[in-house]
């Protein structure tokens, strides 16, 4: 299975021709830059936890020589270089990926001919006595005395709606700013490399301010995002009208639904465009096992969603499934890979590295994706899971007749 997923990798993404992009500042190395990024991304493919795990694992039991090079590096060497390698290369490898599966039709327009980005924040790891350059700080009081955590929060752009999750690009929220200055500056690198990837950004309740709301526009990006008490004033007036207007009923499965959508607010005086405002009371049977019996419960739901799209453009049914598929952000990537992925373990505490290692994991997590996804068949990928899968690739590096014909390509110190 090892073998299959490194012939997939280079004949489909052609990985090791990437590898030349991949640079750091030391002087005089000794160990290629390539090998040492090689041997994060095979860490991250066999899903091990450390670079200590990594070490045992891989090195000493003579299956990294396999993999990269004669040469080993160790679990220091790995933090201490991606501290000094430099980010962009990386991006550019993803960005490679993600355009091969898009031209491999990979990526088709889920619904309504438009395609979805969910931009959204999750928070690393965090520490009351190690800290970096790169900390945010937060006052906290503990036993009734004032501590300080220090704590690192990454903004993440992924693809919603697809089979395979998609994850575009993360940036560091650094410290003293907030999310939404973080998910701008992330969305302009994003624009430059995906500029055609999606064309709805779809966030939380956070991002709807009219500054964020005008950056959307202004990059020519629509935007959805969730609508609570964080805007009073705008929720008040919906409420307000949708009092005075019926309700479109219908029913999806077991779930009854009640929809209004209304647009033309302009409660929000600085943003560019009014708004559009879609209200949904949702009565939805949930089974559950109790006591060893199935017992039936109806739950009612009222969410409620502003957006820069007007009707003629996306049914609110439409935009009802693009909000609700923000969540596939939470799951399929930050829940999946901080489960079986270690995304939230330091493996070097140092800004830098913290990002560079981030970015290795997504590279290694699309390629997994695509290759049970879209290169597995059915009778293997019917039996075996994913996280499965993933075990029987350190499995294979067992076998005596294991080669890679790629391992004189990759570019030397």
């Amino acid at each position: 299975m090892t073998q299959r997923f490194c012939r997939y990798v280079n004949k489909v993404f052609h990985l090791p021709k990437h590898l030349t992009l991949i640079k750091d500042s030391r002087k005089r190395p000794v160990l290629p830059s390539a090998a040492i990024w090689m041997s994060a991304f095979f860490m991250f493919t066999f899903r091990m936890r450390s670079l200590n795990a990594a070490d045992c694992q891989l090195r000493l039991s003579g299956y990294l020589p396999k993999l990269v090079s004669l040469d080993k590096p160790s679990a220091d060497t790995m933090g201490r270089v991606f501290d000094l390698m430099e980010s962009e290369p990386i991006r550019d490898i993803l960005s490679k990926i993600n355009h091969t599966l898009k031209r491999n039709k990979a990526l088709r327009n889920p619904r309504g001919g438009l395609r979805f980005a969910a931009v959204d924040g999750h928070e690393l790891f965090r520490s009351r006595s190690r800290c970096c350059e790169g900390c945010c700080i937060r006052h906290l009081t503990v036993n009734d005395k004032e501590v300080i955590e220090y704590y690192h929060r990454v903004v993440a752009c992924h693809l919603i709606g697809f089979k395979i999750p998609i994850p575009l690009d993360i940036e560091p929220i650094l410290p003293g700013e907030n999310e939404v200055a973080a998910a701008k500056r992330l969305i302009e690198r994003v624009l430059v490399r995906y500029a055609r990837f999606f064309d709805v950004i779809v966030a939380d309740a956070l991002y709807l301010e009219s500054s964020f709301i005008n950056f959307c526009l202004e990059h020519k990006k629509h935007l959805i995002s969730v609508l609570k008490e964080n805007c009073p004033c705008l929720l008040e007036d919906a409420m307000d009208l949708f009092k005075k207007i019926p309700a479109r009923s219908y029913k999806e499965g077991e779930t009854a639904i009640q929809l209004w959508d209304e647009e033309g607010f302009g409660t929000l005086e600085k943003a560019k465009a009014p708004l559009r405002i879609v209200h949904t009371h949702e009565d939805e049977i949930v089974r559950k096992r109790v006591a060893g019996q199935w017992i039936q419960r109806k739950q009612a739901h009222d969410r409620w969603w502003a957006t820069t799209l007007p009707k003629s453009e996306l049914s609110a049914e439409v935009v009802r499934w693009a909000a609700r598929s923000r969540w596939d952000i939470e799951n399929d990537l930050f829940n999946t890979l901080v489960t079986h992925w270690s995304m939230n373990h330091c493996f070097k505490h140092a800004s830098n590295a913290i990002t560079n290692f981030l970015l290795t994991l997504l590279v290694a997590f699309v390629l997994v994706q695509s290759f049970y996804h879209l290169n597995l068949k059915s009778p293997i990928s019917g039996k075996f899971t994913l996280i499965a899968i993933t075990s029987l690739f350190l499995m294979g590096l067992a076998s005596e007749t294991f080669s890679l014909s790629w391992l004189e390509s990759l570019p030397g110190p």
